[in-house]
């Protein structure tokens, strides 16, 4: 907690509310004040100079987003976090749109709560002493000579695109690999055309030897005497995805500085790129499948381009999420002012990755009715990478405290016309064997046993891969699955996700003996507003390592 002195405003039309809210913030230095409605509270923050105000929506007299919008336009506006039970996707994105700090969704843990308040007025004194600091040193610099160099720019948008197109940024792939891997799916391409494309880059040509040598791809030990029985060794399909991960390795794995664990997100797209590639074959999307392995391979590579460009700032962003549990993909908008599709787009574009690649990858994190309003076909496409991209995060089984946890809505298989996800990570996990996932790729989470006991874990729902049991298997190393939670003592953990079950809260109350913490999706939280204890996904891993790790 910080030592300085911060002031607060807590805007709710319910006492207990504003009571529990003013003393969490206070719990983390915070002097309150409170209102009941927002005309009472736009009267407040025009005289009192607070560092953030914490509002609710609905309320009387003036509601939450009018006042957010009046004190959006003070000439000093505080920080503002939005306490809401309204999961409207494009209310968060008018309200994010408009300079809100944080959305955060009823029903309330309000100790996080308070760290994010903290965390955000913290980063607004930094922000304000900066902007000082500047101001000071744009004076200074008007009085020296011309030839003294400039002070540091804010990061725009324009910055970002500039930077990008002027090829600062080793790219994840080469000319050569996506070459190699659109002629890989082509049956008009030959084997020698195909060696002949792979010799033009001398580090590509010895890895594909070296792994049509290796035992993994060779059982037999069949002599490997050139290029071309390499090529006739891996199989054609099967090489353009090698090419594609080994010169992938290659530059995320350069010596380029960079803050995130670039040995994991690697690994995480090399398994994506296998999952897809069986998820196509199962289902029967082959009419569809144009550039979708490259895609699944390639989801992070914007965020790996950006932390190379801005290396300071993205371990800045990590620390915060760190600190605060928050998705670093929430902190990178709030820093760069760009959604995911806007990164997305400009760096596929400077990587000259094809536009119906790119168009795949710009909508991968719209909400459920943005992506209804795109054709049939391409709904398919953003899907099948969705689930490609979290069924690898399953095989690895490693995950960073700022990853943003998005599992698959119950049915999704179906839905996509696959007979078994349970299959398809067991295939891919075994088709990773033969590939080296390295440097280090362990998460910055250290997990233990939980020294008071077991936890219990109980599916209410029977789906064809249970994620989440895996990703709490993950931070809990003495979990045990429960058939009974209302006879279980201890940690439980319930599995509610996509199911709307009016016995919950009869179950949480029968339940006399345990500490019982339910998983719910966000859109869901309203119905299950009613349970002291809730996980409402999406929500970041380290969000989820706090409540049940």
């Amino acid at each position: 907690m910080s030592d300085s002195a911060a002031t607060a405003l807590v805007v709710d039309d319910e006492p207990l509310v504003r009571n529990l809210t003013i003393r969490a913030l206070s719990r983390e230095g915070f002097c309150c004040d409170s209102a009941a409605d927002g005309k009472e509270a736009a009267r407040l923050a025009r005289s009192g100079g607070y560092d953030v105000v914490v509002t609710d929506l609905r309320m009387p007299n003036q509601n939450g987003h009018a006042l957010a919008v009046e004190l959006m336009e003070l000439a000093s506006p505080p920080a503002v976090v939005v306490l809401t039970g309204v999961t409207e996707p494009r209310l968060a994105k008018d309200l994010i749109s408009r300079g809100i700090d944080d959305i955060v969704y009823k029903p309330i843990d309000y100790s996080v709560l308070s760290m994010k308040v903290r965390a955000i007025a913290d980063r607004k004194a930094r922000e304000k002493s900066a902007a000082k600091e500047a101001a000071t040193q744009a004076d200074a610099t008007a009085a020296t000579p011309a030839n003294s160099e400039p002070t540091e720019s804010l990061i725009t948008q324009q910055d970002v695109a500039d930077e990008f197109k002027s090829g600062k940024v080793v790219v994840p792939v080469c000319d050569t690999s996506l070459n190699v891997y659109r002629m890989s799916g082509s049956d008009e391409v030959d084997t020698k055309a195909l060696a002949d494309s792979i010799a033009k880059n001398d580090d590509l040509t010895q890895e594909i030897i070296a792994m049509a040598k290796s035992p993994f791809y060779n059982e037999s030990g069949v002599p490997i005497a050139d290029l071309p029985r390499a090529v006739v060794q891996l199989g054609q399909k099967r090489v353009g995805r090698l090419a594609l991960a080994a010169t992938a390795q290659a530059a995320l794995l350069s010596d380029q500085p960079s803050p995130l664990n670039l040995g994991l997100i690697w690994a995480r797209g090399v398994a994506a790129g296998l999952a897809i590639e069986l998820m196509i074959e199962q289902g029967g999307h082959e009419k569809i499948a144009d550039g979708l392995v490259l895609c699944a391979a390639m989801q992070d590579a914007s965020r790996v381009a950006l932390a190379r460009l801005y290396p300071d700032r993205y371990q800045e962003l990590i620390d915060e999420c760190l600190e605060t549990n928050q998705s670093l993909r929430d902190r990178e908008q709030a820093v760069f002012g760009m959604d995911a599709r806007e990164i997305h787009s400009l760096s596929m574009d400077a990587f000259g990755i094809n536009q119906a690649e790119i168009e795949v990858l710009v909508h991968l994190h719209d909400s459920d009715e943005e992506l209804a309003e795109l054709p049939e076909f391409m709904q398919t496409r953003v899907k099948l990478v969705r689930l490609a991209g979290i069924v690898a995060q399953a095989v690895i089984g490693v995950w960073e405290p700022w990853d943003d946890i998005r599992l698959p809505s119950r049915g999704a298989a179906d839905e996509l016309e696959l007979w078994s996800i349970d299959s398809i990570i067991e295939q891919t996990r075994e088709n990773s064997e033969g590939i080296n996932f390295s440097p280090e790729i362990e998460s910055q989470l250290t997990v233990k046993a939980n020294a008071t006991g077991v936890l219990n874990y109980c599916a209410s729902v029977s789906d064809s891969f249970d994620f989440l049991e895996a990703i709490v298997r993950s931070l809990r190393t003495d979990m045990e699955r429960c058939f009974n939670p209302m006879s279980a003592k201890g940690d439980v953990l319930v599995n509610f996700l996509g199911v709307r079950s009016p016995e919950a809260e009869k179950m949480v109350k029968a339940a006399t003996e345990a500490n019982v913490v339910v998983a719910i999706e966000s859109g869901d939280a309203k119905f299950y507003q009613s349970l002291p204890q809730t996980i409402a996904l999406p929500m970041s891993y380290g969000a989820i390592h706090a409540t049940i790790g």
